[in-house]
């Protein structure tokens, strides 16, 4: 399972694509970096 970070608030999110919308803060998805495993 991959790990992807939001730039703008840290929030992690845990699947194969990051999500559309962050859930905290709103950010698009552009804004999500793949986390080093």
């Amino acid at each position: 399972m991959k790990k992807w970070r939001c730039t703008i608030c840290g929030y992690i999110h845990e699947g194969e694509q990051p999500p559309d919308t962050c859930p905290i803060c709103g950010a698009k998805k552009e804004k999500f970096e793949l986390v080093a495993e």
